[in-house]
């Protein structure tokens, strides 16, 4: 086990992410603010790996991935949940056009804080904002369940929803919950990507192999997930995929093709998609 993985087993949340911060603090402080001043300094890069060649790469992977899979258009009307700095955010100020809507939410006001300096004043339909919803990993203090969840939206009011790295670090319930609330958001024919951690067959095979590169072995029995980490399970929660396709066809959201499994269980991912699906990407559609 990593110093990271051990640290995040035996500290409280809050704790962790101080001392996981701050090397990257130093480094801000030692080098400066980045040329482009659109990317936020390493300290705030909690959204994925740190790094300013890094951060780019993954937005335009992720750009990649919405113009070629989900087929977003210049009008796009976009919900972004967990946002984060923006990683994904900002190539796409050069693909939605003046009738597009993009909102970006986060439990983490630091990214939101970011984003709204940086991003809204280049394009004033990019809006974010930050609801206060607990985790005990990201957000302990939180205000609200994610049991509880109503979002702030009209029905029918977004063509595409995306969630990276947020079902990833959720109770099945509560997973549950937001495909209700995007089912109910989303406009007929409009989609959802989200990552996951799926377990199936291949997976448990993977990890009783010691094989999988993510090393989710602890069952909750009584939350029907999976985690790494009992200390802090909402650090990584794996689902059943029998459970997840259940929840999906309960929200009125069907699978667009098969799940794209990820790198993390060994399986063989389209280069081009490297970074986004080391996690599984589920595609489906709104009635």
């Amino acid at each position: 086990m990593s110093l990271r993985g051990a640290l995040k087993r035996i500290l409280p949340a809050p704790v962790f992410h101080l001392v996981r911060d701050a090397p990257y603090a130093l480094r801000d402080l030692i080098d400066g603010a980045p040329q482009d001043p659109r990317l936020p300094p390493l300290r705030h890069q909690f959204d994925g790996p740190r790094g300013y060649d890094v951060f780019a790469r993954n937005g335009q992977e992720a750009l990649a991935f919405y113009q070629r899979v989900v087929g977003i258009s210049p009008d796009c009307k976009m919900l972004d949940i967990g946002s984060g700095v923006g990683r994904k955010t900002l190539p796409l100020l050069d693909v939605l056009g003046p009738d597009a809507l993009y909102v970006g939410i986060d439990i983490d006001e630091r990214g939101v804080r970011w984003c709204s300096r940086k991003i809204t004043p280049l394009n004033p339909r990019f809006v974010f904002f930050r609801l206060d919803i607990a985790n005990k990993f990201y957000n302990p203090a939180g205000g609200m369940q994610p049991s509880e969840l109503v979002l702030p939206f009209a029905q029918n009011s977004f063509d595409l929803v995306v969630l990276w790295s947020v079902f990833t670090h959720m109770y099945p319930v509560d997973i549950a919950r937001y495909l209700q609330e995007i089912g109910r958001v989303l406009k007929p024919g409009g989609r959802i990507a989200a990552s996951y951690y799926v377990m199936n067959e291949h997976a448990r095979g993977e990890l009783q192999s010691r094989k999988a590169r993510e090393n989710i072995v602890h069952h909750l029995a009584q939350a029907g997930c999976w985690t790494n980490n009992p200390n802090i399970p909402e650090d990584l929660i794996a689902v059943d995929e029998d459970w997840l396709r259940a929840a999906h066809a309960s929200a009125g959201l069907s699978l667009e093709g098969p799940i794209r499994y990820g790198a993390w269980s060994n399986h063989e991912v389209a280069p081009e998609f490297a970074a986004l699906n080391w996690q599984d990407i589920v595609v489906a559609q709104k009635a």
